[in-house]
């Protein structure tokens, strides 16, 4: 999928970074949105969170999601997508190199080590794959 520039910047910015809010199907059939701290990498929007949780649990059983940024102020700008997702549970070098890369985007340099610490129970990664892409920006 070929995603416009724009759009890469949009969702590339950093501290603070922009709240993304994770769209899931609840198991009554009814959506099931969150706000979460998120890192694009150019394919894939990637979140820390914790296994347990009831959006993670939704996706292990249909990883159908919707994916939303959007600009508090004006000019209001908005990027939607909706694609599949990837959990991934560990406790090694890859997951921790995620969790920090997604962490500096919101806490300040020198707080992010104490930040992860106090966070160490959260291990897993949820990877989103955009399989469509809407950038509004007016």
């Amino acid at each position: 999928m070929v995603i416009r520039p724009k759009v890469h910047g949009f969702l590339d910015r950093e501290l603070p970074g922009l709240l993304g809010v994770v769209g899931t199907n609840s198991e009554d059939g009814f959506p099931h949105l969150v706000p979460v701290w998120y890192r694009w990498d150019g394919a894939r929007v990637h979140i820390w969170t914790r296994e347990g949780r009831i959006w993670v649990r939704n996706l292990a059983r249909d990883p159908r999601a919707g994916f939303s940024v959007q600009e508090p102020a004006e000019p209001y700008g908005a990027v939607t997508m909706k694609g599949s997702a990837k959990i991934t549970s560990w406790d090694d070098e890859r997951v921790s190199a995620e969790i920090e890369r997604i962490t500096r985007r919101y806490v300040p340099p020198l707080d992010v080590a104490g930040y992860i610490h106090a966070w160490r129970g959260l291990r897993t990664i949820v990877s989103i794959t955009p399989k469509t892409v809407v950038y509004r920006s007016d």
